[in-house]
């Protein structure tokens, strides 16, 4: 293959227009990588893979890829064929705006969205046409992409691995890209996390902000920088440019950074990538030592590791601690274990409600109790929260704790934002009545 198999991308009939107008943008997008005069140079430049080549036998983990806003769709070419001599399958898609007149992407929730349901719609056709292993998945994707796949792992419990390049969200000031987004559910990212970047100072002097990404408390997070790397080295681009010596107009302080650091920082990229799916997707325990040798081998590589938050217990399993700890102790260890996401988050409200009352109808007072009294505390201005406490006090007999509850329950309905003004007025009358009985 050449480098302009990868541009100009086929499709069928029905899409052919659509194909045009894609594969000028391609086009055009390559072609700024470099020389005017070297552009037939570049359309002709052998590449590693083979068009038609028959498949190997068994079956490989996936890679899903992610390109930045608006990149041709083989924008990390080389990182992909660099995967798949190493036995993975990549794949990726073109990033589209919402209409035929607006082909190209923007940063909306909208637009980010609809990439991240293309790419679940391109890996049902993967799984189900190809020899790709389908549980082993991995996510990637380079500046908005990395946000695009952040938003994929969390939004599907099978991946395995998410890899995020230079990712848009740790610009300081761009964070909200992510957290904004649809489908924006830290407490969801479950899969292994890579942040690979360039060093603050690398481009210019802007910081860095990786609140985004501390909140995916419950996903080992690797976080790993590397100096004299600009955005686009974390693509092909670094290798093209270096290759045709693409003149560099940057208006800022170099820092060091030229062709041939983007090109080593690139390479250094690659392996660094590979060593994390190999220990992350594949399981290899010697994969972490190749993988800290690539940091260490980059130039001002610097490698930051944290675990994994735990994950909350269940309902059922907050029950089984209250009754083996006791109610103060498992206060304690959700609170360590919530940290910053908060406990209303940690401990929702309807789900340990309906647990509560499905153990009630198990006759297991005790256990249901315990659960209504976790819901109260993490929801302090709930009305409903405080009612159905008093059905957990009532269970077990303790009618003061019941009657304290009630009260609390009218007390907390008129300023109770989850209630409307007809439903406090029922719940008011209905607490009342509920008071005097219990009275």
């Amino acid at each position: 293959m050449h480098f302009a198999d990868y541009v100009d991308q086929t499709a069928p009939e029905a899409f052919s227009e659509f194909n045009a107008t894609m594969k000028d943008r391609n086009r055009r997008n390559a072609g700024d990588s470099v020389p005017r005069d070297q552009l037939t140079a570049l359309q002709t430049t052998p590449m590693n893979a083979y068009w038609g080549a028959a498949p190997a036998e068994g079956h490989f983990p996936a890679v899903l890829y992610f390109g930045g806003l608006d990149a041709q769709i083989n924008s990390n070419v080389i990182l992909a064929e660099y995967l798949a001599s190493h036995g993975y399958i990549v794949a990726g898609i073109s990033l589209l705006g919402p209409t035929d007149e607006q082909t190209f992407q923007s940063r909306t929730s909208g637009d980010l969205d609809a990439s991240v349901r293309d790419m679940e719609f391109a890996w049902s056709a993967l799984a189900e046409n190809s020899n790709a292993d389908k549980g082993k998945l991995a996510i990637m994707g380079h500046s908005v992409g990395g946000i695009e796949a952040v938003l994929f792992g969390m939004r599907n419990a099978n991946v395995s691995a998410v890899i995020a390049l230079d990712g848009t969200y740790g610009f300081q000031g761009l964070s909200s890209v992510l957290t904004q987004s649809y489908g924006y559910a830290p407490e969801k990212m479950r899969a292994p996390f890579l942040d690979l970047r360039r060093a603050q100072g690398a481009q210019g002097d802007e910081p860095l902000d990786f609140t985004a990404v501390e909140s995916l408390r419950h996903s080992d997070r690797t976080f790993i920088s590397i100096k004299k790397m600009h955005h686009s080295d974390f693509t092909s681009f670094a290798m093209i440019g270096e290759h045709f010596h693409t003149p560099i107009t940057a208006k800022y302080p170099l820092n060091g950074w030229d062709r041939e650091t983007a090109k080593s920082g690139h390479e250094q990229m690659c392996r660094i990538i590979l060593a994390f799916l190999d220990a992350e997707v594949r399981g290899d325990a010697n994969a972490m030592t190749a993988l800290t040798a690539a940091v260490e081998q980059a130039a001002g590589g610097v490698l930051r590791h944290e675990d994994a938050t735990p994950l909350p217990p269940s309902p059922l399993e907050s029950g089984a601690l209250v009754k083996e700890k006791g109610l103060a102790d498992t206060k304690t260890l959700f609170s360590k274990i919530c940290g910053d996401q908060g406990l209303a988050t940690c401990i929702d409200g309807d789900r340990f409600n309906t647990w509560g009352y499905n153990l009630l109808g198990q006759n297991r007072p005790d256990d249901a109790l315990a659960i209504f009294e976790l819901a109260a505390w993490a929801h302090p201005t709930s009305a409903n929260a405080q009612d159905s406490l008093a059905d957990g006090y009532l269970a077990v007999g303790d009618k003061e704790s019941a009657k304290k509850a009630v009260q609390r329950a009218i007390e907390l309905a008129p300023g109770d934002p989850l209630l409307n003004a007809d439903s406090k007025a029922s719940f008011l009358t209905e607490e009342t009545a509920r008071l005097h009985k219990i009275q």
